[in-house]
């Protein structure tokens, strides 16, 4: 389940929602100049950020994360930018269970970032964007974590149906050596969606821009999506 590092539209107190609502992994996503794949609710969101100190703002919402009995797991979804703080700042890694980059795999700056979490004793996720091509499967069967699959065409955002082509390109990966979990994300907004990626074969749902719409309509909204994408992915 995604949520936004640094948007004070969001306050790091509903990650007690979500540790509430049996979220197994919470996906900080990392404020960026330019997020050409997010749609508008995260793009907003990011530009909120961009105003205020993200490094504090992520060292403070993963020590609220952590206060929780039942913490969810803590990943770190960025873009692959110039001056991306944890260049300078190995510490920012510190209580991370995973990092995600949106790049490339052969860009030089998400092969660097992914060096120093792994230094950091970091794992590192993989996003496999559409068209589904021969580097990015490969770079996720070397995942230590999940892939997470672009489950539609376009930007993220919510969506009224699920591809049923998911099906096949989640048996594709497997075909293809991919081990780990593979979560798909971009469209999902519901529990009804969310149960269908698991009869098309996925292993969870990475949730973000109907994660903001319901935020921006009070935590109790936010605290019903989240029950109702858990009751999905449970069955």
């Amino acid at each position: 389940m995604y949520f936004p590092v640094g948007d004070p539209e969001f306050p790091i107190e509903w990650l007690d929602v979500y540790a509430e609502n049996g979220v197994d992994i919470v996906e900080f996503g990392w404020p960026a100049r330019v997020p050409y794949l997010d749609g508008p609710e995260v793009r907003a969101s990011m530009r909120r950020a961009l105003c205020g100190d993200a490094a504090d703002a992520f060292r403070r919402a993963l020590q609220r994360l952590a206060r929780n009995s039942a913490a969810p797991k803590a990943l770190l979804m960025t873009y692959a930018e110039e001056g991306h703080p944890a260049f300078a700042d190995a510490d920012l890694f510190r209580g991370l269970d995973a990092l995600l980059v949106v790049a490339n795999p052969s860009d030089p700056l998400r092969v660097a970032l992914e060096a120093r979490a792994r230094a950091a004793g970091v794992a590192v996720s993989a996003f496999v964007p559409l068209p589904i091509d021969d580097e990015n499967v490969a770079a996720a069967r070397r995942a230590d974590f999940y892939t997470m699959l672009q489950a539609a065409h376009g930007v993220t955002g919510p969506r009224a149906t699920l591809d049923e082509d998911n099906r096949e390109r989640i048996a594709h990966l497997r075909r293809a050596g991919v081990a780990g979990p593979i979560l798909i994300g971009f469209g999902i907004s519901d529990g009804a969606q969310a149960r269908k990626t698991v009869e098309l074969g996925a292993d969870g749902v990475v949730v973000g821009s109907a994660a903001l719409r319901a935020a921006r309509r009070g935590r109790e909204a936010l605290d019903m999506l989240l029950k109702g994408l858990r009751d999905g992915l449970d069955g």
